[in-house]
């Protein structure tokens, strides 16, 4: 999904070369947000339940209870590199007493911020105006930051960032 969607939000972008129409640019940037959205569940999904053709149902069923503004609240946590001490009661710290969080995950994490407050100005406040270089470099940022976590080794952070996304709400508040 993520792989059709970041492309349709490029292609979106290009359907008028000289001067894209602010539909076009507002529609490009709300694909963008769902194709990151979609790839993060996607993660979550497969990490939890596996990956399987077998699964699918499973994997597809469990993406339907993901919450928006919970996975929001989460991605800025983790972007900022500071998470609530409620969230990392009990795990491993440096020595100044910090949780250390890739940059890879910061990245991504950001980007996702950033799409869904773009996404909602393109979707609900008309008086905001985008550029297509504006939104290129947008839908370009997303694409590298998915890269590179794509390219990050499994670990126990990367493994629980993915968790924090179904569960952060909980997780905050205790």
């Amino acid at each position: 999904m993520y792989d059709d969607l970041i492309g349709l939000a490029k292609a979106t972008v290009e359907l008028d070369p000289r001067k894209p129409r602010q539909a076009y640019l507002r529609r490009a940037i709300s694909t963008a947000y769902y194709a990151v959205f979609h790839y993060l569940v996607d993660e979550v999904c497969c990490a939890l339940i596996g990956t399987e053709n077998s699964q699918k149902e499973h994997r597809q069923s469990l993406a339907r209870a993901f919450v928006h503004t919970s996975m929001r609240d989460a991605c800025t946590s983790f972007a900022g590199g500071k998470l609530k001490a409620s969230v990392i009661k009990g795990l491993p710290r440096d020595s100044t007493g910090n949780y250390l969080i890739p940059s890879e995950i910061k990245n991504i994490a950001a980007i996702f911020a950033e799409l869904q407050e773009k996404r909602h100005l393109a979707d609900y406040d008309l008086s905001e105006r985008f550029t297509k270089t504006e939104v290129l470099t947008l839908i370009d940022e997303a694409m590298i930051h998915v890269e590179n976590f794509r390219n990050l080794p499994t670990s126990d952070t990367r493994k629980f960032f993915l968790a924090c996304l179904w569960a952060y709400k909980e997780l905050k508040n205790r």
